[in-house]
């Protein structure tokens, strides 16, 4: 399948005219979504511009379809901060039968044609997933040389780290969190790391537990530079006692415990609001608990902490929807 294929339209943003000149001298950061995933993602891309207002940014958005309320907020946004936002529509047929859940999007897959799609424009891309937030200068990323390397990316945490990589007969004991990779373009392409990795994720799709960064492990396995964790500072929500060091540059918000979530209390998550409060998404509303497993989690974090009137209520409410959705299922079989 040739990149042209991929793509079915494109929406460009910038107030310069974009030549290979301006490619190459601006830092080019990519992102895999869906509709639903615009607000974090512009408030992904404002952190950045906030950390790195001397830097030329433009932002490529992989996406299968936007409505037009948020593709007119990205446009005002490349205006308002001097940046430039490329969108492009995904074909959304080249990832149909391919295995995706709640938690993870088929959006995620887009991250796989990016390189291919961006062949002879650009020779490096930053990938960081949009629940990421950048508290620090990208600058030194122009310091890190690929050699024959394909991607710098970050190991996951221990747990997940040696699961994987043994599930999956990784040469090394290294298995990394495909929601950051700095891509060599060009040697992507040359090893046809997207067809590779789309191949392998279709055919494991049913055995797979991480999908398309599983078949990534696989693929790049040996072909990475392992840089350190603040370039990918995972950071779940979920857990009360937690930090971010003061060096990060990316903080990745993983888990089902996301800032913009009602059942996230966890007061890091205001490091997220600071920077909404100055963007074009301040007043976005909370993702309310509406399934029992949502409301399930609503009662942990009031528990946690210690606000256990809420807690018992939540903990009331999930146990009676949760009842009332598996009858409900039982009587429609």
């Amino acid at each position: 399948m040739q990149s042209k294929q991929f793509v079915l339209q494109k929406f460009i943003y910038s107030k310069v005219p974009l030549t290979k000149f301006e490619y190459d001298n601006s830092i080019n950061i990519g992102y895999g979504i869906d509709n639903n995933f615009v607000r974090p993602m512009g408030v992904s891309m404002t952190s950045i511009i906030n950390n790195n207002p001397h830097e030329k940014i433009i932002f490529h958005v992989f996406i299968d379809f936007i409505d037009e309320e948020n593709k007119n907020k990205l446009k005002l946004f490349a205006l308002n901060n001097n940046a430039t936002v490329i969108i492009y529509l995904i074909n959304p047929a080249i990832f149909e039968d391919f295995s995706y859940t709640n938690h993870f999007a088929k959006a995620t897959y887009n991250r796989l044609l990016m390189p291919k799609i961006l062949n002879g424009l650009v020779s490096k891309i930053i990938y960081i997933d949009a629940d990421i937030q950048c508290f620090g200068s990208l600058k030194e990323f122009s310091n890190i040389h690929f050699d024959n390397k394909i991607a710098a990316v970050v190991n996951d945490i221990t747990i997940v780290r040696q699961r994987q990589s043994a599930f999956l007969n990784l040469k090394g004991s290294s298995y990394f969190n495909a929601g950051f990779m700095f891509i060599n373009v060009p040697n992507w392409n040359n090893e046809d790391i997207s067809s590779k990795t789309m191949d392998i994720a279709f055919k494991n799709r049913d055995r797979f537990n991480w999908q398309d960064q599983d078949a990534l492990n696989l693929v790049l396995d040996e072909k990475c530079i392992y840089l350190d964790k603040k370039y990918d500072y995972l950071l779940d929500l979920k857990y009360k006692n937690i930090s971010i060091p003061a060096d990060t540059v990316f903080v990745h918000y993983v888990g089902r415990y996301k800032p913009w979530d009602e059942w996230c209390l966890n007061p890091l998550k205001e490091k997220f609001f600071s920077i909404e409060k100055s963007s074009l998404w301040n007043g976005s509303p909370l993702s309310k608990a509406t399934s029992y497993k949502t409301m399930k989690r609503m009662g942990y974090s009031h528990i946690l902490y210690r606000k256990y009137t809420q807690g018992i209520y939540w903990y009331l409410q999930y146990s009676y929807n949760k009842i009332k959705t598996k009858v409900s299922r039982l009587l429609n079989i």
